[in-house]
């Protein structure tokens, strides 16, 4: 005895990447939690204490907090959007994967498209911001201007066709995979865009770090260019997590696989673990800073003067740390010569007390 549904095989193919996504994007948001817990715990510390860059902490703890929230409400809106499909409505015309396509309007799964979307907008712009951050002190301010204005319209494009995507699969009867009204699918222009934002970036973040590694190497040894140019940092660094699982939903979705069910739910968590990672690293105090890129770009022209440089620095802390050793032993052979004084004029007293009282 069977208890299969009547359904076709294609059906309960479809279904299984549905409830397959369901089930990962749960671990992605465990994932994102628990970075989201650390960076705030970090940087909840460091307002506590006041530390120097106050502002930046504060912006980093609010975007982790948003983050978190977007990543909160996104797990709930699409848990709740699989229970209706897999079991109170199970009955549905063509099964719950027919339901999970021509529901995307209902208000349940609308409050995680827009929190899918909005941390897409939130992903893709801190990348977008560390990339001119990386080069802002490389080449000429026009290049650097140049670099920053198309980066910055590519963003903008991608706001502008988000805006169009929610208004798509907010319509009754549509979905990311048609459009109701017979007019474009913006699932394809927008998702290509975000990823080609994201390859763009990559390419030029990476590309930035593997020079200045190569030149750190250069100019001081392997042993300077270990902590911000690894293969990890380079991973880390230029979102390429995300970029990776968006290049595979597009392409699912391009030969009409159903597998693209599954990295549909998964981008929403992933595409929040980027950002957060880059985060922690900044945390950490192992992001990119512009003072490293200040010392790269100047590598080049003042090899010598560097190594003087830091040469001179390392042995001007190390007399200086003789002197105050010197200065601290000199200040307790003082105290302990004077303490000695201090013993022999009192023995001198005693002893003086004795010879008038013999007397």
């Amino acid at each position: 005895m069977s208890y299969t549904p009547n359904e076709s095989a294609a059906q309960l193919y479809a279904e299984k990447t549905w409830l397959a996504g369901a089930i990962i994007t749960g671990t992605g948001y465990g994932i994102v939690a628990s970075l989201s817990w650390l960076c705030f715990h970090i940087f909840w510390y460091r307002i506590k204490i006041k530390d120097v860059n106050h502002t930046r902490n504060v912006c980093f703890l609010v975007y982790v907090c948003v983050i978190f929230v977007l990543g909160s409400l996104f797990l709930a809106s699409n848990s709740r959007f699989t229970q209706l499909a897999f079991i109170n409505h199970r009955n549905f015309s063509g099964g719950p994967s027919a339901y999970e396509e021509q529901m995307f309007s209902i208000a349940v799964d609308e409050i995680g498209n827009v929190s899918f979307t909005l941390g897409n907008w939130l992903a893709d712009s801190l990348l977008v911001w560390r990339c001119i951050i990386i080069y802002r002190d490389t080449g000429t301010a026009l290049s650097w201007i140049i670099l920053a204005v198309v980066a910055c319209l590519m963003q903008l494009a991608s706001y502008v066709l988000g805006v169009f995507f929610l208004i798509q699969i907010s319509t009754p009867s549509s979905s990311p995979y048609f459009n109701a009204d017979k007019t474009i699918n913006w699932t394809l222009p927008y998702f290509t865009l975000s990823l080609l934002i994201n390859i763009v970036v990559t390419i030029l973040i990476v590309l930035r770090l593997f020079l200045y590694r190569r030149r750190m190497i250069q100019v001081l040894g392997p042993g300077h260019a270990t902590e911000s140019t690894s293969v990890a940092a380079m991973v880390v660094e230029s979102a390429s997590i995300y970029s990776t699982f968006s290049l595979l939903f597009l392409i699912t979705f391009i030969t009409k696989s159903p597998v693209s069910n599954t990295f549909l739910q998964v981008l929403g968590e992933t595409q929040l673990i980027a950002p957060l990672l880059i985060i922690y690293r900044e945390a950490q105090g192992k992001g990119w800073l512009s003072g490293s890129s200040s010392a790269a770009s100047s590598a080049g022209n003042g090899d010598q003067a560097i190594r003087l440089a830091r040469f001179s620095d390392i042995r001007f802390a190390s007399d200086l740390a003789r002197r105050e050793s010197a200065y601290s032993t000199g200040v307790a052979a003082v105290q302990t010569l004077d303490r000695k004084e201090d013993g022999i004029e009192e023995v001198r007293r005693e002893d003086m007390r004795e010879e008038i009282e013999l007397a």
